[in-house]
């Protein structure tokens, strides 16, 4: 069976990506007259790998990409593959660190996925686990978004969100939720622990099931007439407060 193919566009997604080494390129293509350190690179890593560059009039690169957003380069690849749950937890093994996983459950946009795992990238996440159902895939979009954070983060799709969170809890990680109205807020918890932080989506929050499956509900207190945070965004507010603890900043 032929490996699933998908466009990569965007600099710094394809540049990444090619870093990285993770995926199989077909050829990449390179409107002229695009410039600058980070296309360069892209050129030295095809022609150092073998793989075929074609320069192209922009007017043809929006025609093979379907966007005007590609910033003047396009390819071909191998999907994105997901690993598993112990793929993960090694991760934070092979560092010599207690385990720090994000749990997304219902984030259907692309764009707050991507946004979601830079910033769990910048934050030393070991990786992030997503249901195979009610939640957003790896795509281009997502890895445009996530400007190539994609390509060095494991990620994790799961059948059962539930189960999954038992298994975590079997091998001693401690399962946070973060809830609109959770017990402690999110100063007054301590994270230097292995643990996993579970995060719903904007409009439905985390599901029932998966937030009595939690050892502790979290909260982030908000003083304003708006009673919720852009998912990214409290994403970060959570994920660089754990770094904090766990870096001694």
């Amino acid at each position: 069976m032929s490996q699933k193919r998908e466009g990569l566009y965007g600099i710094n997604p394809l540049l990444e990506a090619l870093r990285a080494g993770n995926r199989d390129f077909d050829k990449v293509h390179v409107a002229k007259g695009t410039h600058g350190r980070g296309v360069e690179e892209i050129i030295e890593i095809c022609r150092k790998d073998n793989i075929p560059v074609y320069f192209e009039s922009r007017e043809s690169l929006d025609r093979i990409s379907g966007t005007k957003k590609h910033q003047g380069v396009f390819a071909f690849a191998a999907a994105k593959g997901y690993s598993s749950v112990e793929e993960i937890l090694s991760v934070a093994e092979k560092r010599g660190e207690v385990p720090f996983i994000l749990i997304l459950d219902g984030i259907e946009d692309p764009r707050n996925l991507g946004a979601i795992i830079r910033t769990a990238d910048g934050a030393g996440v070991h990786g992030v686990i997503i249901p195979k159902h009610r939640s957003s895939g790896l795509s281009s979009t997502v890895a445009k978004t996530s400007a190539g954070a994609v390509e060095h983060i494991p990620v994790s799709r799961e059948t059962n969100l539930v189960r999954t969170i038992e298994f975590l809890q079997k091998k001693g990680l401690w399962i946070y939720g973060l809830e609109l109205k959770g017990e402690k807020e999110y100063t007054d918890t301590t994270y230097d622990i292995p643990l996993a932080i579970v995060i719903g989506s904007e409009g439905k929050g985390i599901r029932e099931s998966i937030r009595k499956a939690c050892d502790v509900t979290i909260r982030i207190p908000l003083f304003g007439r708006i009673n919720s945070l852009n998912v990214s965004v409290a994403t970060g507010i959570i994920l660089f407060e754990i770094a904090k603890q766990r870096t001694k900043v």
